[in-house]
């Protein structure tokens, strides 16, 4: 996961929280280039894991966004995305672990 990232949660149209990398997707439209939609790099699904514990922290788990698919990247709609935010420090980790475990095990089927 190198490159300069981007990661941020997404709440999708869907009710989804998705953490992602994000970049704009850029493509030339009557010969200026534009944004036309999002580009989300290795998004995985958030949720809650476990009750609240002592100093209102929660457990979380991370799941890739298309489990059936091998893809890593996957254009989304501006439409598609209600709000987005920056995550807490601890989330950013354990999305750049899932990130390298899902690269790992991705590398790993293909051998």
């Amino acid at each position: 996961m190198s490159d300069k990232l981007n990661i941020l949660i997404l709440t999708l149209k869907t009710g989804e929280e998705v953490v992602s990398n994000v970049k704009d997707h850029m493509e030339t439209v009557d010969g200026v280039e534009r944004k036309v939609c999002y580009n989300m790099i290795y998004p995985f699904v958030l949720t809650k894991s476990g009750p609240l514990q002592e100093g209102n922290q929660v457990g979380m788990l991370l799941t890739p966004w298309k489990i059936f698919s091998c893809d890593t990247s996957f254009l989304i709609g501006f439409d598609q995305v209600i709000n987005m935010c920056t995550p807490l420090p601890s989330v950013t980790e354990q999305y750049k672990q899932a990130c390298d475990q899902f690269i790992k095990a991705m590398a790993e089927m293909q051998k």
